[in-house]
């Protein structure tokens, strides 16, 4: 039977205590049906249960009810009163399904509890009162549930507290017999019942908030009244079995996730599977099936579709593999914020995940990392983190300046080829010179000629100076940008006391924001003053070309083409040699920070181990049996992986530096120098899609050394752990491990447990991270789906001689809610559409009317 709320029990909004203008109280009895529903659909109301005073008009009820359609469910109710002695009174309020036979139930209570017109007649409504016990009783002999009206003019919650007689009767047995639910008059009531009635009692029951509204054209709630279920009847039993995780009063939507971290359905073009299309809750999803019924197929298809941690193959069984790859293509993800993006990433847990986990050490050092940063390592894990982050920034910045400075020599040493060599361009310099000399003319003579000179090497020197200036200039601005100091020594004060950390981090940022402000004034001066030096230099020239040598040197080369010539000739080569000289020196310079750039990289890399071995000493930790040591271990693997997905190892020398074996970190040092300064030789042979740089960068910047931990519980040592024993650690550490908010895959984790711990530990945690991370998960245990309430269940089959899919097709879903339920019927060939979620929970999952009355 097809579930009208496939995507199963969903927060919505309801309002449980609700008055028409069938009430004798009614402040406005022209009120009509249509504006009834119109109001609280505007007001988004998924349930409303009409409880007029002593009164169920059934006719008013079955026009709502049609008058709403699909939009709104409307239950039938009634609110009575019952004394409490004195002036005290108790409203309580019986609401039914609105499948029930209102006739009939109208008519029960009406004998039974004295409400017939003449009743009320005579003694007026505000004078009829009934016996809570009795009255309760028989509202749910005729199928529906109590409500305590706690609030407003009744004040319930203060004559449970202060009536010593109420008190006195408000036993368990009684809660259980008479009340299902409280009504509150006001949020903070909460607390009150919390603290003093629930543990009076012994019991939970759900508290509720309602408007007991009286007047719809001024429809007041004073909180939103949330609650997870189908809109229907038995959505509204759920909070009866889980008051806390089903009912919640607060102004927003609960448990509300971020659409691009929900997958909102499944569409789905597979010529294996009947379904179009398969709807998904926000929180957990159980698929539930018989043997090679499509419930592991259903979570590997999806985990295959979407990015995750690591690559969902089934090795052991190609064929399988190759089935649910040729499913997962048909398959199409719509996220929450109807976005299809296939590289969101989702958390897979293969069937035996937890002994796989167990035997990875690196993802249960993760597991024990995050309980120790609950422990109070927090501190020293973050400051850990940021310097391999603040250190594997460092190292990339460098090795793109080490780059930068290679490809800059490189450039000004091609630019320096295309002067010529200093030798060379001095020797043309003087050959012209030379020539100059040999020109005879009568304008000057020789003394004329070296007096002409001394003022023009001057006025060159000048020239060359300009073009000095402007470079610093430019130089010295781009310094201004530059960040000197680090931001901050926050890793180095990890150790000490909070009161003197924050002392000592105010006052180095206090001395690094004065230091950053003086040296860019610094350099604001130098500027100010290359300026002014600038400034200078035109007058300077002007002073120099008016000496009379000078000038009459000028006027006879300009009247000589060829002293002009040549003079024009030997001043560019002078540029040249200026220009060359400039790029020797900045090539000098260069590799003089090439040299010590080199050294600082790798002194940099080896700070991971410095800083992880630092770090061991404070990671220890024993508590509740488990005691953790810390240790450091360096990822041989990965540090292969890098080398042999970039170098072509056809050549002997590459395949060497492959094999390394790691036996101590000196060893590993000279290993990686080798390696470093063959690659900024270029003596190394790569692969396509890798560069020297690209190689170094992955080098470098990883760091190698982890922390992973030695574990002992009650005295046994992990690694000496029966299988059972381990799933069980893994439990324990599994119940406080999460980094992520992405949607959690999980197949049949119930396989490494035995009942206790499903039970116990399992399910709790299920409970828990549910309202934080969808969860998808397949299972075939009963305790799992029905004890951690499960929103929405898939429930799935293989089309065989029995149990017939529709349109035989290998492979069909249907879902819907714990409280969807539907006897089996018997005409339906169609196994799956035979009966309800419920029942097939019961019939699919051995144990399942157990766990339900467990529950219950």
């Amino acid at each position: 039977m097809h579930s009208k709320f496939p995507r199963g029990s969903q927060w919505r909004r309801w309002d449980l205590h609700f008055h028409t203008p069938s009430s004798y109280d009614y402040r406005d009895k022209s009120v009509s049906n249509e504006q009834i529903i119109s109001e609280l659909l505007n007001n988004q109301i998924a349930v409303v249960a009409v409880t007029d005073h002593h009164c169920i008009d059934t006719a008013r009820i079955k026009e709502l009810q049609r008058l709403a359609g699909a939009n709104l469910t409307v239950l039938p109710g009634i609110e009575f009163r019952c004394e409490l002695g004195g002036s005290e009174s108790v409203h309580f309020i019986g609401i039914f399904s609105d499948q029930s036979n209102i006739e009939e139930i109208w008519v029960d209570l009406q004998s039974n509890c004295k409400l017939k017109d003449s009743d009320i007649s005579a003694k007026g409504h505000e004078n009829i009162y009934c016996d809570l016990h009795d009255t309760a009783k028989l509202i749910r002999n005729l199928g529906g549930i109590v409500s305590v009206h706690a609030g407003g003019k009744s004040n319930t919650i203060e004559s449970i507290k202060n009536n010593h007689s109420f008190k006195r009767q408000l036993k368990t047995d009684l809660v259980r017999e008479c009340i299902d639910i409280f009504e509150l008059g006001a949020v903070d009531d909460q607390d009150d019942y919390n603290e003093k009635v629930f543990p009076a009692i012994n019991m939970r029951r759900p508290m509720i908030i309602c408007s007991d509204n009286h007047d719809v054209k001024n429809y007041d709630l004073k909180e939103k009244l949330w609650i997870k279920a189908d809109p229907s009847f038995e959505g509204l039993k759920q909070i009866i079995h889980e008051p806390e995780d089903r009912v919640k009063i607060q102004p927003s939507i609960p448990e509300d996730k971020a659409g691009y971290q929900v997958i909102d359905r499944i569409e789905i073009r597979s010529s294996y599977i009947y379904n179009h299309e398969l709807p998904l809750n926000a929180n957990l999803n159980s698929v539930i099936g018989g043997r090679s019924a499509g419930k592991s197929v259903l979570l590997a298809a999806i985990a295959k579709k979407l990015k995750t941690e690591r690559p969902v193959k089934f090795e052991h069984n190609l064929e399988y593999d190759e089935f649910v790859g040729d499913i997962s293509m048909g398959l199409k993800i719509i996220w929450k914020d109807q976005e299809e993006n296939d590289q969101r990433e989702i958390e897979y847990f293969q069937q035996g995940y937890m002994y796989d986990l167990a035997r990875k050490e690196d993802k249960l050092s993760s597991l024990v990392e995050t309980i120790l940063r609950q422990k109070g390592k927090e501190g020293v894990l973050v400051a850990y983190d940021a310097f391999v982050a603040d250190n594997k920034k460092r190292i990339s910045t460098s090795i793109n300046e080490l780059f930068q400075n290679m490809d800059l020599r490189m450039d000004k040493k091609k630019k320096a080829s295309d002067k010529g060599d200093r030798k060379g361009i001095e020797d043309e310099i003087k050959r012209l010179q030379e020539e100059m000399q040999k020109v005879k003319t009568i304008e000057i003579n020789d003394e004329d000629r070296v007096r002409y000179t001394a003022v023009k090497d001057e006025l060159d020197k000048l020239t060359q100076l300009v073009t000095t200036i402007n470079q610093d200039i430019e130089r010295i601005e781009a310094l201004k940008v530059v960040s000197s100091v680090r931001d901050s020594v926050d890793f180095e004060l990890t150790n000490i006391s909070q009161l003197r950390k924050s002392k000592i981090s105010s006052k180095y940022r206090e001395l690094k924001a004065e230091f950053e402000s003086k040296w860019k004034a610094f350099l604001e001066e130098e500027i100010i003053e290359l300026k002014k030096q600038a400034e200078s230099i035109p007058s300077q020239e002007d002073a120099l070309k008016k000496d009379s040598f000078y000038n009459k040197v000028v006027t006879a080369y300009q009247d000589s083409t060829h002293l002009r010539e040549l003079e024009e000739r030997i001043a560019h080569q002078k540029t040249k040699l200026f220009e060359l000289t400039t790029m020797l020196a900045e090539i000098v310079e260069l590799e003089r920070q090439f040299e010590l750039s080199k050294t600082a990289l790798l002194g940099a890399h080896k700070l991971y181990y410095q800083r992880t071995f630092e770090l061991l000493p404070s990671l220890s930790e024993a508590t509740d049996g488990l005691e953790i040591k810390a240790k450091a271990k360096f990822d041989l693997k990965r540090y292969r992986d890098i080398l042999s997905s970039a170098l072509n190892l056809q050549g002997y020398t590459n395949q060497s530096l492959v094999q390394f074996e790691f036996k101590d970190n000196a060893g590993y040092d000279v290993h990686l120098s080798s390696v470093f300064l063959k690659v900024l030789s270029n003596e190394l042979t790569l692969k396509g899609g890798y560069t020297n740089q690209s190689l170094l960068m992955s080098l470098l910047t990883e760091c190698f050394y982890s922390v992973s931990y030695d574990i002992e519980y009650d005295g046994d040592d992990f690694g000496k752990m029966s299988d059972g024993k381990k799933a069980f650690v893994v439990l324990k550490l599994l119940l406080d491990f999460s980094t992520k908010d992405c949607p959690i895959l999980i197949d049949q984790p119930e396989d490494d447990l035995d009942n206790r711990a499903i039970y116990q530990d399992l399910v709790q945690y299920l409970k828990k991270k549910k309202k934080v991370r969808q969860i998808l998960l397949a299972t075939h245990n009963p305790n799992i789906v029905v004890g951690a309430d499960s929103e929405v269940i898939i429930a799935a089959n293989q089309d065989g001689v029995k149990n017939f899919n529709r349109d035989r097709k290998k492979f069909q879903y249907i879902s819907g809610s714990l409280e969807h339920t539907c006897q089996k019927d018997a005409d339906t060939a169609e196994i799956l559409e035979s009966q309800g979620i419920r029942e097939h929970i019961c019939e699919i999952l051995e144990g399942g009317n157990r766990a339900f009355k467990l529950r219950e």
